[in-house]
């Protein structure tokens, strides 16, 4: 399962606000620096959407429709509020299965991938993409970032933006080994509310058989986070210092991963 029903729907609020921080902007600036080249009319098929951070800049950035799949009802009923030009389903996107519209011109999904807990699991959400993904068409994922070494990439993190201001808000926590990985939890105290949640981070290697066996044969490519000048200039929005901002030219705080069906 991507994420438990229960544990994103008590945490809608928080989970929203920390949406508002640096780093969540410049997530969403590089997503959209990646998918600007094929977005232009594009049929969006979007797994884990949440409460809609990224349903409705797809719109505007030139996709001609969008569909949104979250397990959890309230971030749906969250995401309706933003709008009606998006549909959405309820589901759980670990479950490979064939949505209504398809197949689509890109299959996108932030924070999804880092729910699967073993191989098997990561086989089976890729699965569910390259279901619905078009021959050609590419996925697009904002991942944990791409390690050989998960444990050391989960302590860097630690390391270089510790508690109480974390990352945007977030500090990592680790919680056991597992097989080709770590298990963590995700701890927040944000001016709403308190957030906590727990993932996987598994190696890279992992995530790309897994998506091969699945059937996402393609052209794969792994990006990390990138901060734009502007931001290092203090023009950016969200509120981080410098020496935040400075620390993921080094230490990134999530992949973006993009293989073409």
């Amino acid at each position: 399962m991507e994420k438990s029903t229960q544990q994103y729907d008590t945490i809608q609020g928080p989970y929203d606000y920390i949406r508002t921080t640096s780093i969540a902007f410049i997530e969403r600036e590089n997503v959209h620096e990646t998918v600007a080249p094929f977005i232009e009319k594009a049929r969006i098929l979007e797994l884990a959407c949440g409460s809609g951070f990224y349903t409705y800049s797809f719109l505007a950035w030139g996709a001609s429709s969008v569909l949104g799949v979250d397990i959890s009802s309230v971030m749906i009923d969250e995401a309706r509020r933003v709008g009606k030009e998006v549909s959405f389903i309820q589901a759980d996107c670990s479950i490979p299965q064939a949505y209504d519209g398809g197949p689509f011109d890109l299959v996108f999904g932030a924070w999804l991938l880092n729910y699967a807990p073993d191989r098997a699991g990561l086989v089976n959400m890729f699965r569910n993409i390259a279901m619905n993904l078009k021959d050609g068409g590419r996925f697009v994922s904002v991942t944990v970032p791409p390690s050989s070494n998960p444990i050391d990439s989960l302590n860097a993190e630690a390391n270089a933006r510790p508690p109480p201001a974390g990352t945007g808000y977030l500090t990592y926590h680790y919680i056991r080994d597992v097989e080709d990985g770590v298990y963590f939890r995700l701890h927040a105290d944000t001016p709403v509310g308190e957030l906590n949640f727990e993932c996987y981070h598994l190696k890279k290697e992992l995530y790309e058989e897994a998506a091969r066996e699945a059937g996402l044969k393609g052209k794969l490519e792994w990006g990390v986070t990138k901060v734009p000048e502007r931001y290092l200039k203090g023009e950016g929005p969200g509120g981080a210092g410098l020496a935040e901002l400075e620390t993921y030219k080094t230490i990134p705080n999530y992949g973006v991963l993009v293989i073409v069906k």
